[in-house]
């Protein structure tokens, strides 16, 4: 056994006595259960969280109009609280969107009574606040240039509150108590993708006039948990007793009938009683904390991937011993070199480029950094997204004398030439990472500098345009492959477009898939933007990121989504 197996067999040894008492405990039937995430959220605020943590906690007790099929893949868009599908328009202008009765928001102090039931107003409430200056919302974007009278309301109101209450929105209608209006400006494809996402939950104005439009701390919707409070760094939730009626879903695709996830079908939802989510920022300490047994569910952290990837016959034999189950799941992201377009050395050099691409060895990429926990990429948009080609291959490949070649061709000798790479944070893997990138070029007479960066200044850095080389990477907000091509558009840097990347041509491309419905004519779009980005080689395609869950045998119907925070309403202990 390896020597990193030895460790966690032990660890597993030690804790076993703990692990036995938890599954013969007589526990009590959807009691409670334990989730952990890696960060705190700096604010509750639907309109500003945008990270996946923040949207795991507000996901238990928020809802949007429409939610996704908890069993289905490809993904499917139903309803939440809106009351049905929307209606639109034969030009694809007017959305007409009824929403549920009867749906009421959690009590709140005094300002929120138990019976404070949901109105649209709600919603258009929502829709003004992503367009209102001050709050700087990271969901404006899924409404600038497309909703009627957006731009013009945030410059009308500007930071006025007064203005900002009593000025109508010329996009949203109110029909009446039930039933509003989406007037857009053209034609959205992806508009249902948008109204199924956090940034569109219901405010009651209550909240709105009694925190000041300051939403940081309070955490009230309409979901199937209440929040309590957080206390020694764990963010409690109760079960709603008034939460609407909905049911667990009473089919799924082969995945789901196969793991034998719709044996709860038509059960009321949610199951569980209490619920707890850990904030733990140290990955061993959730680990250790997953194999004491106060948590039920972990994502495995990046270091223990190899014990769960393939652990040997006695680390499985001791998994099935202590009621644990290993699963693995494709995430809806990718992963990438990055090259800063507007630097005079990489960006201005595509033969410089070329050899960097070739340079990289990216079967032993993934086995050293990702423990051959992922995928090689064949493609910029992911597998399990619109957009795809399965038989496609990008035009490179580990060839070190193709690269040696191309770094000729570029007018560099080998030793003559140092670039800079940053990396994406400050913990092991970054530091493992830059230097096997490192000593991949250093194959072909490349020097490369490494500038270990945090997390937070990668960010502020690379949406600057101030990073010359780095690794990147995306996770999708909604199962469509324009999400992706955002990041290679010229408007869009500063900003997201950290490469500087800008082609007339993709640009126009762009501009037409965003009002483009016909599926096979968005597919021919997004395979002609993949072709111009793949000579321009912005990027250099690494792997297609994938996911490794540990959970207690207690717990079932568990299935990762990368797109449905509110998992927890599904899942059953026993």
């Amino acid at each position: 056994m390896k020597r990193s197996g030895l460790i966690f067999f032990a660890l597993l040894v030690v804790g076993a006595s703990s692990f036995f008492v938890i599954k013969n405990s007589g526990r009590t039937p959807n009691e409670s259960i334990n989730l952990a995430v890696n960060t705190f959220s700096k604010t509750f605020d639907p309109a500003i969280v945008f990270n996946d943590d923040s949207l795991t906690v507000l996901g238990q007790s928020m809802e949007s109009l429409y939610q996704y099929h908890y069993l289905k893949r490809p993904f499917e868009v139903i309803p939440a609280l809106a009351d049905g599908m929307p209606k639109i328009s034969p030009d694809g202008l007017i959305y007409t969107i009824q929403i549920k009765k009867g749906i009421f928001y959690h009590p709140h102090k005094n300002i929120l009574k138990k019976n404070r039931e949901v109105i649209v107003d709600d919603f258009i409430l929502q829709i003004k606040r992503l367009a209102f200056a001050p709050l700087k919302s990271t969901g404006a974007f899924l409404f600038e240039g497309k909703l009627k009278g957006f731009e013009e309301f945030r410059n009308e109101v500007g930071s006025d509150f007064e203005k900002f209450l009593s000025t109508e929105m010329e996009g949203v209608v109110k029909l009446d108590d039930y039933t509003f209006e989406i007037h857009l400006e053209r034609p959205e494809p992806n508009l249902i993708y948008f109204l199924a996402m956090t940034f569109v939950t219901p405010i009651p104005l209550e909240l709105i006039e009694a925190y000041k439009n300051d939403l940081t701390e309070v955490l009230v919707g309409t979901g199937p948990y209440i929040y309590e409070g957080l206390e020694n760094r764990v963010y409690k939730f109760r079960k709603n007793p008034h939460f609407r009626e909905e049911f667990y879903p009473t089919e799924g695709d082969r995945d789901a009938n196969t793991s034998n996830l719709v044996k709860s079908s038509r059960e009321r939802l949610p199951f569980i009683e209490k619920l707890k989510i850990h904030v733990m920022t140290n990955e061993d300490e959730r680990w250790q904390s997953f194999l004491d047994g106060e948590v039920d569910i972990l994502d495995v952290p990046k270091k223990f991937l190899s014990e769960v990837n393939s652990p040997s016959a006695e680390e499985l034999q001791v998994f099935d011993e202590q009621g644990i189950e290993i699963k693995h799941f494709p995430s809806q992201s990718n992963r990438w070199l990055g090259f800063n377009m507007n630097d005079p050395v990489v960006g201005d050099n595509l033969n410089l480029r070329k050899a960097i691409a070739h340079a990289i060895n990216y079967e032993r990429y993934i086995e050293v950094l990702t423990k051959n926990t992922n995928l090689r990429s064949n493609s910029i948009y992911n597998p399990s997204i619109n957009g795809y080609n399965p038989s496609h291959y990008p035009p490179y490949e580990y060839n070190l004398e193709k690269a040696k070649l191309f770094l000729q061709k570029s007018g560099y000798k080998p030793g003559e030439l140092t670039i800079t790479y940053s990396t994406r944070g400050t913990q092991e893997i970054h530091y493992k990472e830059g230097e096997f990138l490192q000593a991949q070029l250093a194959e072909i007479g490349i020097n490369l500098k490494i500038e270990v960066i945090t997390f937070s200044d990668f960010l502020k850095l690379g949406r600057a345009g101030k990073l010359q080389f780095f690794t990147d990477s995306w996770i999708y907000d909604y199962p469509d492959s324009e999400n992706l091509i955002q990041l290679l558009i010229s408007k869009n840097h500063p900003g997201v477009n950290k490469c500087g990347y800008s082609n007339q041509k993709v640009d126009e491309l762009y501009k037409r898939l965003s009002r483009t419905l016909q599926k096979d004519r968005r597919l021919e779009i997004m395979r002609e933007v993949e072709q111009i980005v793949e000579e321009d080689l912005p990027w250099v395609l690494l792997a297609y990121d994938s996911a490794y869950v540990v959970n207690y045998q207690h717990i079932e119907n568990y299935r990762k989504s990368f797109f449905s925070r509110n998992f927890v309403k599904y899942l059953e202990t026993y």
